[in-house]
């Protein structure tokens, strides 16, 4: 989309000196910010640096400190990064919940699919409107989350991390949607990390850097490298170059079970070699988390999965490092030691020894850069960024043998997804074997020696060297046949 010709586009919401203070932090610090009608606004920048706040406020959801939004009397909606919907309900119950249109006391049921199918049709978002939503895939699920919004007929849409979970063929698709929108008058904001999408679907970005805004572009004049810059305020960190290193056997699964329904996992065989990274690319939902909870012990499960040494050194990067990483209420030097506290080198007798954990979470803040006050902190007062690089810096302290890196830079920006990702190159140049399960295909190709791809709990195709192809994935991750 064309951004030269935004004074001569209504402005729909502008917000105005907004201010917004936590404890201990200024979040907001007094942004100005237009969305114009007919145009995608990209909003982007690091963890932390109040992208998230700010579009809360111009939903409404928060209350500035000071400052004003100014609606012009345009309705506002946003899209959550995490769907708000209702698993078993169907799409049309999702969409007009608590909107629904009645004949007498009851609900017209035939109204109300007429009134999604016509929606869908009109926004070129076709469903099934009686299909049951935790049936649906996740570009599908993205569906009906934005019907459900677009039914309520917003001027402004604020769409948060909308592709986070999305195969490349439904983010074609997804921002076909959003330009058609955008054409037809509304106001789009899309905060994100994806930097490629912001140069290939924006009008203007707006970079935000502890609460201001750092920067304002054109999309058309400028670059991901001057946008990445600019977010971190200096260049950013370069991820290590992969080594030659000779592969020798690690891990192996052969014909794995696991799980039940959509989450089950079927036959799935694949080895890991030391000195390798073998990346798992698909659609999230597609059997991920059972075949990571089989690896890590924690679901049954058929078959074989045996590693070349009875004792190698394996280590776990959870998905979701505030429920299966980290203890929030806890310091930096407890979690740092967090399931690793039988280790010989931490121990003192019966217990912990403290200058040891002390001294491996400051390895960890100097190695991975973990920016906090100091290492007596509760892990929660940290970004969510540094969170997810000391949880990162557990996991390659000890040197493991093979570790399982589970969407390690999930919801982080861009230096610090750098930061880890060359992290976990260095880890294999050194002789780990390192299986990464990522729904962000950027993210496996840039890091991958071998790619699998995972649909509906099966392999659904190999591909190594110069043979891995980024179209062909992408077809396989949207189910197209091998």
């Amino acid at each position: 989309m064309e951004a030269g010709s935004n004074l001569n586009r209504d402005v729909l919401l502008s917000l105005r000196g907004i201010c917004k203070a936590f404890p201990g932090v200024r979040a907001v610090d007094g942004v100005d910010l237009d969305l114009h009608s007919h145009e995608i606004h990209a909003l982007v920048g690091e963890n932390g640096a109040g992208k998230s706040t700010l579009a809360s406020i111009a939903f409404g959801a928060l209350r500035p400190d000071s400052g004003a939004v100014d609606t012009h009397g345009n309705s506002v909606g946003l899209v959550h990064q995490h769907f708000q919907l209702v698993g078993r309900l169907t799409v049309w119950q999702n969409v007009l919940l608590g909107r629904e249109p009645r004949s007498g006391w009851r609900i017209d049921a035939r109204a109300a699919r007429q009134r999604v199918v016509q929606l869908a049709r009109e926004n070129a978002l076709d469903i099934d409107p009686d299909a049951y939503v935790d049936e649906l895939p996740i570009g599908m699920q993205q569906r009906v989350e934005l019907l459900r919004e677009l039914e309520r007929e917003p001027a402004v849409l604020l769409l948060d991390e909308p592709t986070a979970a999305l195969a490349p063929a439904e983010i074609e698709g997804f921002f076909q949607t959003i330009v058609r929108l955008a054409e037809h008058g509304r106001a789009i904001l899309i905060v994100t990390h994806k930097l490629q999408e912001v140069i290939a679907y924006s009008g203007r970005v707006s970079v935000m850097r502890h609460g201001k805004i750092v920067g304002r572009f054109a999309t058309a004049q400028t670059s991901v490298e001057e946008i990445a810059r600019a977010m971190v305020g200096g260049n950013l960190p370069t991820v290590a170059a992969r080594a030659q290193v000779a592969p020798a056997p690690c891990f192996r699964m052969e014909r794995v079970r696991a799980g039940t329904g959509s989450s089950a996992v079927h036959d799935v065989s694949l080895e890991v070699r030391a000195g390798e990274i073998v990346g798992i690319a698909g659609v999230e939902g597609n059997g991920q988390s059972t075949l990571a909870d089989a690896i890590a012990g924690m679901v049954p499960f058929s078959g074989t999965i045996a590693f070349a040494q009875e004792h190698a050194r394996r280590s776990v990067i959870p998905q979701d490092r505030h429920r299966e990483g980290l203890v929030l209420a806890w310091s930096l030097v407890e979690n740092a030691v967090l399931g690793r506290q039988r280790l010989p080198r931490v121990r003192r007798g019966a217990i912990v020894d403290r200058d040891a954990a002390r001294a491996d979470a400051q390895r960890i803040v100097e190695r991975f850069d973990v920016r906090a006050s100091s290492l007596d902190v509760a892990a929660r007062t940290l970004s969510g960024g540094n969170q997810q690089k000391l949880l990162v810096g557990r996991a390659l302290l000890d040197d493991p043998q093979f570790v399982l890196a589970y969407q390690p830079t999930r919801g982080i920006d861009v230096g610090a997804s750098a930061l880890v990702q060359s992290r976990l190159v260095e880890a294999r140049n050194a002789g780990a074997a390192i299986l990464l399960i990522s729904f962000d295909l950027d993210e496996i190709l840039a890091l991958a020696d071998r790619v699998l791809v995972l649909y509906r709990g099966a392999i659904a195709g190999e591909f190594s060297g110069d043979a891995i192809d980024r179209a062909r994935i992408g077809r396989l991750m949207a189910g197209a046949a091998a």
